[in-house]
């Protein structure tokens, strides 16, 4: 039975609630009113009865999340620990105090757009996506009662145009040549490395820990990835990054050629340890200048050229996803969709024309 009083100016309410088989109180103030009051200790009772967690003990919602990651996603990539801290961070600072049972959708809506004025719209939607999942598992869990970020719309600024972040055809293939017309033994490492980065799509974490028991029959056998930083082996980006990737022969044909020139090292893209991403960028960058690109892109843009070549070309979606070591296809769908759009208007104009 639900016990209210006046506390002030405003009414507090008290119920007895079980938790674990034992009943403890907990209490609430702040109400207008008896009527506010009551309403609040049934829907509390209500929830209790139906097994939900409406203990005393409420979390803010910055805790949560971090509790949650640092126990869910203990098997992923460096970057992407860093990217679940930034998330934390945001939340500490744009909803300071806010518990994860009082965050509710104007909230939500609020916080995604203050995110949205600051950063690129792809950014807030990474960060949506990870609090997210968070909020799933409290949902799971009967902590809160509904998901208040469910079809929450997303703004942000216009980050770097896709366009800019691939190569067309004419590129790869002037990028290609260059790197062949380089003698084998006077090629470098970067040389090596963004010439199947080109040919496979790998990110430069996944080619950087790849050593030469991962060339197997005509694949890369991608199973570990290399941290730059702390500079260690560490898992994949996900699990779904654990793969193998088909590599043309003319490619393996080069390395073959190549690798007696070089020591066959614990890693195929360095000595003691890989070449890092700037070395890999300012070859890029070089390799770039003198084809004459007109786009200048980094080397993850060579992931991007892999997959938007591809996609270009009709080659199933599901494949292409695969080959990248995405989650899962939507994730594909949301990287790609400017490219996907693109070959949409060339099979309508084709339509039309059938037609």
């Amino acid at each position: 039975m639900a016990s209210v009083f006046k506390r002030g100016k405003t009414y507090t309410v008290s119920i007895s609630i079980k938790e674990n088989g034992t009943y403890k109180k907990k209490s609430k103030g702040g109400f207008k009113g008896k009527t506010e009051a009551r309403a609040w200790a049934r829907e509390q009772e209500e929830l209790n009865a139906k097994g939900y967690i409406v203990t005393n003990q409420e979390k803010l919602l910055s805790d949560f999340f971090r509790e949650w990651y640092e126990l869910y996603k203990q098997d992923v990539s460096y970057s992407t620990k860093v990217w679940y801290r930034r998330t934390e961070a945001h939340i500490k600072e744009l909803l300071p105090g806010i518990t994860v049972q009082a965050f509710n959708r104007s909230m939500a809506q609020e916080f995604f757009n203050t995110l949205g004025k600051r950063y690129a719209t792809e950014t807030v939607q990474k960060i949506k996506y990870q609090l997210h999942q968070a909020l799933k598992s409290a949902l799971y869990e009967g902590i809160i009662i509904r998901d208040p970020i469910t079809d929450i719309a997303i703004t942000g600024k216009d980050g770097k145009h896709k366009d800019l972040k691939f190569l067309e055809e004419p590129q790869i293939k002037a990028l290609a040549s260059y790197i062949q017309e380089i003698q084998p033994s006077e090629r470098s490492y970067s040389d090596m490395m963004i010439y199947l980065g080109l040919f496979t799509g790998a990110r430069y974490e996944e080619l950087a820990a790849l050593t030469w028991n991962d060339f197997i029959n005509g694949y890369i056998d991608i199973n570990k990835s290399w941290n730059q930083v702390t500079k260690n082996i560490q898992v994949t980006k996900t699990k779904s990054s654990v793969r193998r990737v088909s590599v043309p022969m003319n490619i393996i044909d080069d390395f073959n050629i190549w690798s007696p020139t070089h020591k066959r090292t614990q890693f195929i893209f360095g000595d003691d340890q890989p070449i890092t991403s700037a070395a890999a960028n300012k070859r890029l960058k070089s390799q770039l200048v003198a084809i004459k690109s007109p786009k200048m892109i980094t080397f993850h843009g060579l992931r991007h050229t892999h997959a938007s070549w591809l996609l270009s070309q009709g080659v199933d979606i599901q494949y292409v996803s695969e080959r990248l070591g995405h989650t899962n296809v939507a994730m594909t769908l949301r990287v790609y969709t400017h490219m996907l759009d693109r070959t949409r208007k060339s099979e309508d104009d084709k339509s039309l024309k059938l037609l």
